[in-house]
């Protein structure tokens, strides 16, 4: 029952399967496609007249066949794939000119991995081929919704079963039922009091009374809200890992609109446009467009918008529009500029320049913080300004005037592409040279047109004594157009500093303000990108909602058009927004949807189960104002929801995946359920709903539901990946769960589980340690919420006895440790810490106040092996505190360091730091000061600055010293090294060798045991 029962609920084969195909395909069409695309496609495609090395890369078979060096990709081999090498420029340098991003080449490297899967081969060496009109016409998914019968789920479900000869299964029993109520509804179980009481309640309405009082719960909004950032793609962190400042108040406002109920179609508008229907308290609710990729150059809008079409379109509608993005969609009747029509609604959608204040009401940090944000954008500001002056008297030199003229003249007969090509050859600015062939078709382009074709070196000598100033008069708003690569560093490293300042105040303060988008100022005009290339820029588009689903006309007129996007996503005559929704409903009750591709209702998407109750639940949707929890009520008091999991052999054999719904699919919990489940079992769940992030590293576990759990688009936690959870990176419809070796270790050996053990059996055990009949009862009944038979009482007892006599003695008391970690008070006139506080969690290399900096009361403050970083000031002083073991004679060596990198020198990011040596019975025995590194010329290498520290002094045993350091009032940049050797009547203690997380002991039988016990199948699974 024990370990085996552990091991083989995870190494259960997994009853997902992941869709062949579907998402590596799009996944192909969203992120690879783009990029070959615009990078490639000018010199290495049938489009060119004499493809570059012989290489197409516009087939999958061009790449396969390669050129003249060989195969260009080796599918599932990124390593060995020249196509890959050339991108890290390590083979050739590709594209010429610069390197690609970062996060391009990665998903470049990932698509090989997965096979460099790519749409029907013969379609796409044909080029663009339009879908089938007839066909799509004739799609279950585009056509009205039926009228509503007011038939029940149950008589859908039957009449589909009596059709094959099968019958549905019995009721499950309550208690069952309790359980898979709870989780699908609050995510968390139920405890043993509410499944007794449920169980021994006979009126006939008890179910009903279950459903509604879980409907009511807070932590409905929190379950629900999960579902949801899954779809959303919801992150902390975006590039480079810099944090969002606001990510966390997007997370609250979804759970406080599942819990308020807010109608469907007020929750798409708000999500898409609370902007634009003056809804302030909304704002957060922009998050779902802000919180998505955001690239640090200009150039790379594309992808950001690309990004949120993606999102849109597949989580309210269904449909796979980005695929659009290149060419006419292959299986779907969606258009190239339908792709480009939307494009026109999110390039018109900026992020403001500081978040959008939800609550002006002031802050005790406020004095702090704003100051030091308004600098920080000052910085920014007078950098863009003078850097774009600098380049625009550079661009007006004879010399590059020349090289641009001449470029112009050479590319007069040019596409865009093939003129953007010539000025990576000649290392030119695109969006400069893009300018001056807009001077070509002015009058005095075309006479410099005649001179330079009678006698080119004249023209250009002649031309750049007297060219116009508007090819080069670059506006500040496209500075991001024409930065060099040090300008991009010096601006996103600036941009980084503000944001890391910006996320400490809200982290600290709360939810103030939203992570909101506005319009554009000036609304930019949409093109088709032919081939999805920026540079080649076809016909003009308006904004609207895609063909497929418009009425009539149906341009956007209203700004940006982000409000009428979100009116026609909720309009009655568009099937698609209820459907979706309610198979989503469907599909976290039930684990699997009627339509098995939740995001992909098109023709390569599977057909529904169930098409006519599908259409019930959409239209029921309708007619009960939007309502969520109606829906979800009406599901659940189902007889198709209520029944068992057991197994039919028949109806097995018959149905082996279950889509006629002969039983209630068996589910294993989610990570966030388990995680949860834990922490309530052990007593420690903390049920607070919102707030800022935590993070799942830190030791102790922060006792917080899992949804409140730290993620990051760049740098996803291992733990969440072995689990299956959401990548941050794209849309998420449905978590494919499998089994895979980490899962098992993380349950039996992992710090978490050990430290819930711990806190289980102290809270089962009333008597000391002494495990008896009822501490076993007890602790069956926080785990599984039931009393345990009389033979599972047995084999505890004899597991305890066994385990009992083959332990090792317990061990004694642990010598008291020589160093503390903490933060507190420097009263600097007192000469002598008045206020020294522990640190509670150590996370990866470093004890600090929270488990995710900043803390609200100590800020940044944390200690390290070899040093640290202080708080905001004297009072929030980071402390390394050693106690002395006996009296003598101390010497105490050491160097206070700190380092200034070319940012922090040039833009004086650190004011400095000052360090102390303070005895609790001599008082401040040694003070230094560290003065910040600044010059303001160049940029120059990193620099430290160090101070010996070293002392000899006399102590008593029992005498603290510490080592302060404090910021100066200013904790920015502040990290600093300093880890003293201390030696004592021939002993010594070294603050780097000597550093250590908490201690893990072994744990006892009777905390095995508890473990064993939380990590049963009937633990992990929903039923």
């Amino acid at each position: 029952m024990f370990l085996s029962g552990v091991l083989s609920a995870l190494l259960l084969p997994s009853v997902f399967a992941q869709a062949p195909g579907s998402e590596s395909l799009a996944f192909f069409e969203s992120k690879v496609r783009p990029v070959l695309a615009e990078h490639c496609y000018s010199c290495h495609s049938a489009k060119a007249k004499t493809p570059f090395a012989g290489l197409n890369v516009d087939s999958r078979g061009g790449l396969l066949r390669g050129g003249d060096r060989g195969p260009a990709v080796v599918p599932g081999k990124p390593d060995d794939s020249l196509l890959i090498q050339a991108l890290r420029h390590r083979v050739v340098q590709m594209p010429p000119g610069r390197k690609l991003d970062e996060a391009q080449v990665a998903a470049l490297e990932a698509w090989v991995r997965m096979g460099a899967p790519w749409p029907e081969e013969k379609a796409m060496e044909a080029g663009p081929v339009k879908a089938d009109p007839v066909a799509g016409a004739r799609h279950w998914a585009w056509q009205p919704l039926r009228v509503a019968t007011g038939r029940s789920i149950d008589a859908f479900v039957a009449e589909g079963l009596a059709r094959q000869g099968l019958k549905a299964s019995p009721e499950a029993d309550k208690r069952t039922l309790l359980r898979r109520l709870s989780y699908d509804l609050t995510g968390m179980p139920p405890t043993y009091e509410e499944i007794e009481a449920f169980v021994a309640d006979k009126d006939p309405q008890a179910w009903e009374k279950a459903v509604d009082r879980l409907l009511a719960s807070p932590h409905f909004g929190e379950r629900w809200a999960r579902y949801w950032l899954d779809l959303a793609r919801y992150s902390d962190a975006g590039f480079n890992n810099v944090r969002f400042p606001y990510a966390f108040a997007y997370r609250d406002w979804l759970i406080a609109a599942f819990n308020q109920d807010m109608p469907y179609n007020l929750f798409v508008e708000r999500q898409l446009a609370a902007d634009h229907r003056k809804e302030t308290e909304h704002l957060a609710a922009l998050g779902l467009l802000s919180l998505g990729q955001n690239p640090p150059r200009a150039t790379l809008i594309p992808d950001k918008v690309d990004d949120r079409i993606d999102v849109v379109s597949r989580t309210f509608l269904g449909l796979t529009v980005a695929c659009a993005r290149c060419h006419d969609h292959k299986y779907d009747p969606i258009p190239t500029r339908d792709y480009y029509s939307l494009y026109g609604v999110f390039v018109n959608s900026q992020e403001p320049e500081l978040p959008a204040v939800v609550d002006s009401s002031a802050t005790p940090l406020d004095g702090f913080y704003l100051p030091r944000l308004e600098q920080r954008m000052a910085a920014i500001r007078a950098y863009k300004q003078r850097r774009t002056e600098e380049i625009r008297a550079e661009l007006r030199q004879p010399e590059m005037l020349k090289k641009y003229l001449r470029a112009t003249f050479d590319t007069r007969t040019f596409t865009a592409p093939q003129a953007d090509s010539l000025a990576k050859e000649r290392t030119l600015n695109t969006y400069v040279l893009k300018r001056w062939r807009a001077f070509l078709v002015t009058e005095d382009g075309r006479q410099f047109v005649a001179e330079a074709t009678r006698d080119l070196d004249a023209a250009l000598e002649a031309w750049a004594q007297r060219a116009p100033k508007e090819p080069t008069e670059i506006p500040y708003e496209d500075f991001g157009m024409v930065l060099t690569e040090g300008d991009g560093n010096t601006v996103n490293n600036l941009r980084w500093a503000w944001d890391r300042i910006y996320a400490d105040y809200a982290f600290r303060t709360g939810a103030k303000r939203a992570m909101a988008v506005t319009d554009a100022p000036q609304l930019e005009q949409a093109h088709v990108f032919v081939r999805g290339n920026m540079n080649d820029v076809g016909d003009p588009v308006p904004r609207r909602f895609v063909s497929l689903l418009s009425k009539a006309g149906g341009e956007f007129r209203q700004g940006s058009g982000r409000l009428e996007l979100a009116q026609a996503i909720v309009d009655k005559s568009n099937p698609m927004t209820a459907r979706v929704w309610a198979n989503r409903v469907w599909q976290h009750l039930f684990g699997e949807g009627l339509v098995r591709t939740p995001s992909d209702f098109g023709i390569r998407g599977e057909a529904p189960s169930h098409p006519e109750l599908l259409d019930e639940l959409a239209q029921s949707l309708l007619a009960d104002g939007w309502s969520t929890k109606k829906l979800v009520r009406r599901i659940v008091l189902s007889k198709t929801y209520r029944q068992t999991s057991g197994e039919q052999p028949a109806a097995r054999l018959q149905d082996p995946e279950n889509r006629l719904l002969w039983r209630m699919n068996r589910r294993r919990l989610d990570f966030d359920a388990v995680r949860d489940t834990l922490l309530a079992a052990s007593g420690q769940l903390k049920r607070e709903v919102g707030g800022p992030s935590f993070s799942l590293n830190a030791v102790p576990a922060e006792p917080r539901r899992t949804l409140y759990a730290y993620a990051e688009r760049e740098r996803a936690q291992m733990l969440l990946k072995s689990f299956d959870y959401a990548d941050p990176e794209q849309h998420t419809p449905q978590r494919h769960l499998t089994t895979v070796p980490q899962q098992a270790l993380f349950f039996l050996n992992s710090a978490f589980l050990g430290e819930q053990a711990r806190h289980l059996s102290r809270r089962a055990d009333l008597r000391g340690g002494r495990y008896d009949e009822a501490g076993i009862g007890r602790l069956y009944r926080y785990v599984l919420g039931r009393v345990p038979t009389a033979r599972e009482v047995e084999v505890g007892l004899a597991f305890l006895k066994d385990r009992d006599a083959n332990s090792a003695p317990p061990e004694g008391e642990a010598q008291r440790a020589a160093w503390y970690y903490g933060y507190g008070t420097l009263d600097a006139d007192a000469g002598k810490v008045t206020r020294f506080v522990p640190f509670r969690f150590f996370n990866d290399d470093r004890w600090q106040a929270a488990s995710l900096l900043p803390d609200r009361e100590a800020g940044s403050a944390s200690l390290t092996a070899g040093g640290g970083t202080p708080g905001d000031d004297s009072k929030r002083a980071v402390i390394r505190r050693w106690l002395a073991p006996l009296a003598g004679k101390v010497e105490v060596k050491g160097k206070l360091s700190q380092g200034f990198g070319p940012y922090e020198q040039r833009f004086h990011l650190s004011n400095g730091i000052r360090g102390w040596v303070v005895s609790s019975r001599q008082g401040v025995l040694g003070k230094w000061v560290i003065d910040p590194i600044t010059k303001t010329e160049k940029f120059t290498p990193n620099e430290t600055a160090t101070v010996e520290t070293n002392l000899e002094i006399e102590v008593q045993a029992g005498e603290f010293l510490d080592f302060v350091v404090d910021s100066r009032d200013d904790y920015e940049s502040d990290e600093f090294n300093w880890a003293p050797q201390i030696s004592l009547n021939g002993q010594a203690w070294d603050a780097r060798k000597d550093f250590a997380g908490p201690r893990q002991r072994p744990l006892t039988p009777w905390q095995e045991y508890a473990q064993v016990l939380l990590l049963t199948n009937e633990a992990v699974f929903v039923d």
